[in-house]
Parts: structure tokens; sequence; C-alpha cells
């Protein structure tokens, strides 16, 4: 099991995380890096910030100065959340119940967007994801239909309505950037979840048309396509030992890793289509 965050030298602006001294996923100081590469003045909306990859991202982020807007279909846990970040370490995040599976929940971001970064957004991440594991004469028309919405629908339909404010937010030489959150199940061949890698597939070709479309507009569209993580919906499937034995057998590193332990690539002036594919 790995972690999203990579190294891309020569080409990307990089930063180190500290690994948390506690169990807690955000109980992390602010990484080493922010002497040096800050992102203060810049807003960032990250879908599905709460638990797992996306709140080690909102962490991330926002200990570098970045202003984050996040969402979650719990109000609890995003009460939890927003008050680990906010008050126990005093970072900047604001958060909305939201989900974005639907036209609702995707306006409500939006709008958000509008009155809390007056329309100025510089970093998207589409965060959000879910899968169902099953063999495929087993998919039920609403088990296609609700991966579908939440993995491929929320992210095409959200970077369009966010796509104004990541243009107007370009300045030479500055540009805004999206990242997407892939897996490697979108690169390579499974024995089940074949909705979930269809979904991933997709978002990569996503990547690619709308990076070679908006690159004239200063927006860079780049697409990270992890290995398991330490996360929640990993730990689900990884109970089944058989499994989890198969998947030490494919990693290509010798150690678990929590998703606060590595790095986030974010930023840089170059880095443009790419699908960085991790540990597979």
């Amino acid at each position: 099991m790995i972690s999203l965050f990579v190294l891309l030298q020569g080409l990307a602006i990089v930063l180190s995380v500290a690994h948390a001294s506690s169990t807690s996923d955000l109980s992390v100081p602010p990484p080493p890096a922010a002497s040096f590469w800050r992102l203060n003045s810049r807003n960032a909306l990250v879908t599905g910030g709460t638990k797992g990859i996306g709140a080690a991202i909102v962490t991330q982020l926002s200990s570098l100065g970045c202003s984050v807007l996040t969402c979650a279909r719990n109000g609890d846990e995003l009460s939890e959340r927003l008050h680990e970040w906010n008050d126990q370490h005093g970072l900047n995040v604001q958060g909305i119940v939201a989900d974005v599976s639907t036209p609702e929940g995707r306006e409500m971001l939006r709008k958000e967007v509008e009155d809390r970064f007056g329309g100025k957004l510089d970093i998207l991440v589409n965060n959000v994801g879910t899968n169902i594991r099953k063999k495929t004469p087993e998919y039920s028309e609403d088990d296609y239909n609700f991966v579908m919405k939440t993995n491929l629908e929320s992210v095409f339909e959200l970077t369009k309505l966010c796509y104004p404010y990541l243009k107007s937010s370009s300045t030479k030489p500055e540009t805004s950037s999206v990242v997407n959150i892939g897996s490697v199940a979108g690169v390579t061949c499974m024995k089940s979840g074949t909705i979930y890698a269809m979904t991933k597939a997709a978002m990569n070709q996503l990547t690619g048309n709308l990076a070679c479309e908006w690159g004239p507009d200063g927006i860079r569209v780049n697409c990270v396509t992890p290995w398991y993580i330490n996360t929640p919906l990993a730990k689900q499937v990884l109970k089944d030992e058989a499994y989890k034995a198969s998947v030490l057998e494919e990693r290509l590193w010798d150690v678990w890793v929590n998703p606060m332990k590595w790095h986030l690539l974010l930023r840089s002036f170059v880095l443009l289509r790419r699908v960085i594919s991790l540990d597979k």
C-alpha cells in the first residue's frame, strides 16, 4: 500500500510532508517545504475532503497557506474535521455539506466559490470517488449509475462549472491547476470492480482532453493514479487476507504508508496533461 503523493523532479515544485506522530490523519505540523514554498493568497476546492486522501490534501494545502473549501455528505464528520483543522491546527479551511454526484450539490459548491472566494479559484482537486466490488454480471443498473455519477459525472460537471473561475485566476506566469485523483485501476486490469475501472480510465482521457483544450487559457490539468492507499475505502477490501496478500505482491515499495507521509504535487509551471501512475 502506498501514498498518493509523488515527486516529479525537474518538472515540478514538490513539497515534503512530515510524518504524523499521532494516530490522527491530520495531526501533522506544517511541512518543512513551507519555509521555501508557499501557497499564500491561493484558493483551492477539494471535493470529499474529510477522509483519507482528501483529508491529507486539505491539510497539506492549508498548511502551505492556501484557503481551502471542501465538502462532505456527512455533516457531523465535516464539523469534526473543521474543528480539528481550524481550532486545533490554526488552518484556514471552510466546508459545506454537499453531494457532488448531484447537480444540486455541485451548484452549492459553485456558489460557495463565488461567495467565499469572490470567484477566484486557483486549484481544483477532484477527489471524490467510490467503488462497488462485484463480478460484472452481479451489477444492477442502480450500482452502475451510482458509481458513474460519483466518480465521473461529478468530475466532468464540477470542472465545467469551475472553468470560468480557474480561467480568471490564471495570470501569466501564474497558472491555475486541476488535479484529478484517479486510480491504477484505470490503466491496468483487475478481476472485479469493472465500473470503477471504467470511470477511472475515462478520467484519464478527460484529463488529457481538458489539458489540450484549456492549456491556452492557463489551466493545467493532470491526474494522479495511485495503487492501494491506507484509506477507509481501501481498508474495507483489504480485510480479505488473501486479497491483501495479492496486493502486497504487486507493490513496489516495502512499507504501508499513511496518506500524510509523502508528497503532493499541485503547482508547477510546466506539468500538463500527465497521468501519473504509482506503484503498479
